[in-house]
C-alpha cells in the first residue's frame, strides 16, 4: 500500500472530502499507536507501512519507553487531536479510520502482536 492509497481510504473510511485533514490526521493517529509500543515492535511493523506513514511510526517509536504507559481510550483520542491539531469532540472517526486503515496496511501477524503488546485500554480500538 502506497501513502496516497493510505490516505484515501482514511479520507473514504471518515467521509473527510480533504486528503491533507486525512493525512494529518492518519500520521498522528499512526505517531500516537506506536508511542505506546514498544520499540521493538515499532521497528518491526514500520517496514510493512507506507513511507510517510513510516515516518510517522519512527515519530512515535522516538517518545515511547521500554515499558509504554497504560492509557484510556479518551486520552488516546486527546493525544492524537494535540498532535493533529484538531479538536478532539470531531476527531474521533477519522482517528477510527485510521487505525482500521494502519491495521489492513500491516500482516495478520504483525497487527495480532500490536494488540498484545497496546495498553489494554486500546484493546477496543486495536481489534475493532
Amino acid at each position: 500500500m502506497q501513502t496516497e492509497e493510505f490516505v484515501s481510504e482514511v479520507a473514504r473510511a471518515a467521509d473527510l472530502s480533504d486528503q491533507d485533514e486525512a493525512a494529518t490526521i492518519a500520521h498522528a493517529t499512526v505517531e500516537t499507536i506506536c508511542a505506546h509500543l514498544p520499540a521493538e515492535q515499532v521497528r518491526e511493523l514500520a517496514s510493512q507501512l507506507p513511507r510517510e506513514m513510516t515516518r510517522a511510526a519512527e515519530d512515535g517509536r522516538t517518545q515511547t519507553t521500554e515499558n509504554p504507559a497504560e492509557i484510556s481510550q479518551d486520552e488516546f483520542f486527546q493525544q492524537v487531536a494535540i498532535r493533529a491539531e484538531r479538536d478532539r469532540a470531531e476527531i474521533e472517526p477519522a482517528v477510527r479510520a485510521a487505525i482500521t486503515v494502519f491495521k489492513r496496511a500491516l500482516s495478520r501477524g504483525e497487527t495480532t502482536d500490536i494488540v498484545l503488546d497496546a495498553p489494554r485500554e486500546l484493546d477496543a480500538l486495536l481489534t475493532a
